[in-house]
């Protein structure tokens, strides 16, 4: 004899994707007269082939009344900023000091608004940084460059002198003008002929 199973509440098919209008109103009306309660008990009490996770979020995430709608403000994105930084990524305890916003909402929000800017803003500093290194290495390297050039073609000029032959230092003796006060401009003879006598000794 064939057993007839017995429908059991984990055959009832559960329904997936969007919801619809009237889902929405018999929720509405189930929690406006019962109150929340138990979100699996509250989505077969409501006659709704959905989850008790789909029912919470649809409630809290779209159909409560105090849901605040429009974007997010920015006094609302500093607030955010600054409960991230002191609890990490705590969305319902941040969502409870911003009223009618969802946790959901604003990890949404943070993840595709206030995280991709902070990386790009990240890799910003990041190139900034090595392109200054990159050129102060360079400016570096020109210097080392402009410094070597100078101390190969720079000569000390003690090496380019050479002491006359036979250390006769007389032979460059310069000759020294008249100490009278005439208004002569020449050399007299006298003048030159002691300069040839002093040369040849």
């Amino acid at each position: 004899m064939d057993k007839t199973p017995c429908n059991s509440p984990q055959d009832v098919e559960v329904r997936k994707g969007p919801w619809t209008m009237e889902e929405d109103l018999i929720l509405i009306n189930y929690i406006a007269n019962h109150g929340e309660g138990v979100w699996n008990s509250l989505a077969k009490a409501a006659g709704l082939k959905r989850t008790g996770k789909s029912c919470r979020l649809r409630w809290l995430n779209y159909l409560r009344p105090d849901v605040r709608r429009g974007n997010i403000t920015p006094e609302e994105q500093l607030l955010i900023m600054e409960l991230h930084a002191k609890w990490g990524n705590k969305w319902s305890k941040i969502a409870k000091h911003l009223p009618g916003r969802t946790d959901n909402e604003i990890k949404n929000y943070w993840r595709t608004r206030i995280q991709k800017h902070i990386k790009q803003a990240h890799s910003f500093q990041s190139s900034t940084a090595s392109g200054i290194c990159h050129d102060h290495n360079q400016m570096s390297e020109q210097a080392a460059s402009s410094s070597s050039c100078q101390i190969s073609y720079t000569m000390d000029p003690m090496e380019t002198y050479s002491s006359p032959p036979n250390n006769n230092l007389d032979a460059f003796t310069v000759p020294l003008p008249p100490t009278d006060n005439s208004n002569e401009n020449y050399w007299s003879m006298e003048d030159l002929w002691s300069m040839q006598l002093l040369n040849a000794e």
